[in-house]
């Protein structure tokens, strides 16, 4: 029995990830902040990736079954000036899943790295899947492009302005 022949799916799988405390970074961020300030994000977007997001509209807060809090937002994308309702998912501490309709899932992941967060090593990681179902396979590819350069965008934008919502006391 031989496995059975790939198919095309139009869907764009992206990572990138940056440290949230490089070397002389200031202020050093803590998990505690970098956690309330995606908690701000989900809520207000376009001030975390303004070159992203235009807008935030807030349409509910609610918990699920296993008492996570879940936001459901629409966000209106500058590309398009596109609105698409998103389910915010929160996993404390750890990670904010997006969920949009069509299956795309955005997830903002705060790591460890090998020294602890105790010391300061934090990871900030954006994963993407994008759907593009109306896409051939040489639209998907340029479209990748574009959707990697807009990931270390939304990550490097993230880190600076949290740590400028530290600086100025917005968050303690």
């Amino acid at each position: 029995m031989t496995a059975p022949e790939p198919t095309f799916t139009p869907i764009n799988h992206i990572a990138y990830t940056a440290p949230l405390n490089p070397a002389g970074a200031s202020p050093i961020l803590t998990l505690p902040q970098v956690w309330a300030a995606l908690q701000h994000k989900v809520n207000r977007a376009e001030t975390f990736v303004p070159g992203a997001i235009r807008h935030t509209d807030i349409l509910s807060h609610t918990t699920d079954q296993h008492g996570r809090a879940v936001t459901v937002r629409e966000v209106t994308f500058r590309e398009g000036n596109r609105r698409v309702r998103e389910t915010c998912v929160f996993y404390p501490y750890m990670k904010v899943e997006f969920r949009q309709p069509d299956g795309s899932l955005v997830m903002n992941i705060v790591s460890e790295g090998p020294r602890g967060a105790e010391e300061g090593d934090l990871q900030m990681t954006y994963t993407f899947e994008w759907l593009h179902p109306e896409m051939s396979q040489g639209e998907l590819a340029e479209r990748k492009g574009k959707e990697r350069a807009m990931a270390k965008m939304a990550v490097d934008s993230t880190i600076r302005v949290i740590r400028d919502m530290v600086r100025d006391g917005r968050i303690k």
